[in-house]
């Protein structure tokens, strides 16, 4: 980053840029006008910055390092005959050893091919299949080839593949082998013939008929521009629209499925050539992206895309459409007559959710205009930077060979595009979430961990909640959701399912009523002034909704800050004065805002006694005891905090994290997600009692009560400490109350498929069988 920022710094001062923003075109195409000495000391900067960032690897270390990881899941997974956690775990390190491996292919081929070995022992026969797959493009022993062949037979047997089946028993017939492959051949022969026999040929095709979108998109002339409504009245919880993305990234340098954006994996496949900081979910995944990853895999090499934030998202948008814009700009002379083309597509389209992705996107607002003079040379140069890696590095200009216009213009024009996809992205950009495993390192894979796992995709007795960590992944363009005005009160709950975007109605909407979307965070978990400077920054407004035009903006969220005061000659309910700092009010969160609450009946500041009481048991909550006076102090929150008060949604999420440190039995401590307070392990402590696991029943239930009112009964935030519920249900701790159940089965539908798959096996391996007893 910090070479980065001094070849900026350098061609700021040769781009000198003076004049007013106009358009993306304009600024790229003035390029031309310069100096020779001026351009060549500017391209040469970046052309040197490209070069610097080369990350040479080092074959020998990397055989080496795969080849003990191997040898290590060899050692355990000889130890796994009755043990599926050993064969898990030795997947794990076999998974390592791919990634160690990079691109030397003999170890890469030796890895993959032990992986598919644990997979399919463990039951992932379609990860097994590709790993097969793997190890013979890689050049696997031509020696050993008919035993991953095998390999392939039978879990193309498992998973019914016909084709695939008969095609590899048709390839091992053709080869010499041992006398125990032979037995299996035989046999698994016979059951081709069985299938051939009872096959039935079914043609018929069921294509997926996608819903009518509930919502129409008008347009004003004036401030609000165009806009959403309602088609006509959706009760809470309906779907109103969706949208599939075919261009987001990955962010915070989590690995998930570049294609799908899968984060369930227990068999990534990644890029050898980049480092392995490309991964997909299967080979089906790989060759789909093949055609954006060629152009992207010299720059993940470098670690480039890290360094320029948005301007990735920019440049996979402009990979992703140009050649589906191409036809349309085959015959431009100049790069004035094809900006000029793309335009009159921007001005003449009228959006709906049929219109094509990319021209969606073309017409999507962008303020650049209103940018800093730094804020627009750092995008400038990130453009520009972005296009001479696709000259220098990769062959994506060939493509416009064979166009009239020469490669300069089209240089000049790709330029223009990631600039201007920037500007739009810095506006209309955003960020999908998803669950995963509590603890889940950044290079590490959420079904390759033992100790939650019972078997393909099916949770051990207890451990949903350790799959209930929320985290943002995934930097995303959603040009239709983006169609959106904002409100701070939104209409709209988003859920995020790989590429696949649903947006619910989070209230009951009117006929004709307008959609709004929440850009900051939501009235209810932010002060206004908070949410007025984002705006302002970023947006370039100042909101009007209807909360922002309220005289009591702020209600929404201060009442989840009502103190009773603790002074008795006072006692009343107030809500702090802030003044607009809302750090005062999660005074909790920074030991420097100590005794910030101040009653304003009386004008005395609260100790908060009873506060540091709470902290003091949960740091020795490992004696039973202790424990039961925690409970008890918790019960008597309500002395000091009113209703749904945020602090006790914490103090009752610290709780609960610290019994189920006792319940998982783990030898380790670990921050509290709310609040950074240091959460002892009550593993060598007293087991759980009955009495504790029905005050810990209680507890959890007022902590979903609060986080319900703060986030919605439909949110992540909820669905994640539902967990800690169905936990203790599963382990027949408590009782399920009869509407549990219905209240289970309907937050499935705010899950993404893949978790949604795993937390309907739990229900049916666990709790289901309990609602028939």
């Amino acid at each position: 980053m910090d070479r980065l920022s001094r070849t900026f710094s350098q061609q700021d001062e040769i781009l000198g840029l003076q004049d007013s923003f106009k358009h993306e075109f304009e600024i790229f195409n003035s390029f031309d006008g310069w100096a020779a000495k001026k351009r060549e000391n500017f391209d040469r900067l970046t052309c040197e910055l490209l070069d610097e960032l080369t990350e040479p690897g080092n074959p020998e270390t990397c055989a080496e390092s795969s080849r003990c990881l191997r040898e290590r899941g060899n050692m355990v997974y000889r130890g796994s005959t009755k043990d599926l956690d050993l064969v898990l775990e030795a997947s794990r390190l076999y998974t390592d050893a791919v990634f160690a491996a990079e691109d030397v292919m003999p170890e890469l081929a030796l890895a993959f091919a032990n992986r598919g070995m644990a997979l399919q022992k463990y039951g992932y026969y379609r990860e097994a299949y590709d790993d097969c797959a793997n190890a013979l493009e890689c050049g696997y022993p031509e020696n050993l080839v008919p035993k991953v062949i095998m390999r392939q037979a039978h879990c193309a047997y498992h998973l019914q593949n016909v084709e695939a089946f008969e095609e590899h028993l048709s390839r091992l017939a053709q080869m010499r082998l041992s006398k125990d492959m032979c037995t299996q051949w035989d046999n698994l022969n016979k059951q081709l013939q069985i299938w051939k026999t009872l096959r039935k040929e079914d043609d018929s095709t069921e294509q997926e008929k996608a819903g009518q979108p509930l919502v129409t998109i008008l347009s004003d002339a004036g401030e609000r521009g165009r806009y959403m409504v309602s088609n006509g009245a959706s009760a809470r919880g309906r779907i109103l629209f969706s949208e599939r993305a075919s261009c987001f990234v990955p962010i915070e340098n989590r690995l998930i499925c570049q294609q799908c954006a899968a984060t369930l994996m227990s068999a990534p496949i990644p890029c050898p050539q980049c480092h392995q900081r490309v991964v997909y979910c299967s080979r089906k995944c790989r060759e789909s992206h093949a055609s954006i990853h060629k152009y992207e895999c010299a720059a993940y090499k470098k670690n480039l895309l890290q360094l320029l934030g948005v301007s990735h998202l920019a440049l996979r948008m402009v990979l992703v459409y140009v050649p589906l814009m191409l036809p349309d700009l085959r015959e431009c002379k100049s790069s004035q007559e094809i900006w000029d083309s793309i335009m009159k597509l921007v001005n003449e389209l009228v959006v709906t959710q049929d219109t094509p992705e990319y021209l969606q996107s073309l017409r999507l607002v962008s303020h650049l205009e209103k940018a800093s003079q730094p804020e627009l040379v750092y995008h400038v140069l990130c453009a520009n930077l972005l296009k001479v890696y696709l000259k220098e590095h990769t062959d994506f200009f060939s493509q416009f060979e064979s166009t009239a216009a020469s490669l300069g213009d089209w240089q000049v024009i790709i330029s223009a595009l990631i600039l201007r996809s920037a500007g739009q992205l810095l506006v209309n950009g955003h960020v999908g979430n998803t669950l995963l495993p509590v603890g889940l390192g950044k290079n590490e894979f959420a079904l390759l961990q033992p100790d939650i796992w019972d078997k393909p995709r099916h949770l051990k007795l207890g451990q949903l909640h350790n799959l209930s960590h929320s985290e943002l992944i995934t930097a995303i363009n959603l040009p239709f959701l983006s169609l959106c005005n904002h409100a701070c009160a939104p209409s709209i709950c988003t859920k995020f399912d790989g590429c696949l975007v649903v947006n619910y109605a989070r209230n009951h909407i009117m006929d004709h009523e307008e959609i709004f979307n929440c850009y900051t965070r939501d009235s209810q978990n932010s002060l206004h002034q908070e949410r007025l400077q984002p705006l302002k920054d970023v947006y370039k407004f100042e909101c009007k909704c209807h909360v922002c035009s309220r005289s009591d903006r702020d209600e929404d969220y201060l009442k989840f800050h009502r103190y009773r005061c603790e002074h008795n000659n006072c006692r009343k309910t107030f809500v702090p004065s802030v003044e607009g700092n809302q750090s005062r009010l999660n005074w909790w969160l920074n030991s420097e805002n100590k005794n910030a609450i101040i009653c304003t009946f009386c004008n005395k500041s609260q100790r908060m006694e009873w506060y540091n009481e709470f902290l003091d048991l949960v740091e020795r909550c490992v004696d039973i005891s202790i424990r039961h006076q925690l409970f008890f102090a918790f019960e008597s929150l309500d002395h000091w905090l009113v209703g749904s008060h945020s602090l006790k949604r914490t103090m009752a999420a610290e709780i609960v994290s610290a019994c189920f440190e006792e319940i998982d039995g783990k030898q380790k401590s670990q921050f509290c997600f709310y609040c950074p307070l240091h959460l002892p392990s009550l593993a060598e402590g007293v087991l759980m009692t009955d009495f504790d696991y029905t005050r810990l029943e209680s507890i959890i239930r007022k902590l979903l009560k609060y986080t319900a009112a703060q986030f919605g009964d439909n949110s992540l935030e909820y669905i994640s400490k539902v967990t800690y519920l169905w936990d203790i249900i599963a382990m027949k701790k408590c009782q399920s109350k009869p509407k549990d159940n219905k209240i289970f089965k309907a937050l499935l539908e705010y899950l993404a498929a893949e978790h949604k798959e795993v937390f309907l096996n739990y229900y049916n391996d666990f709790i289901e069988q309990q609602q028939c007893n």
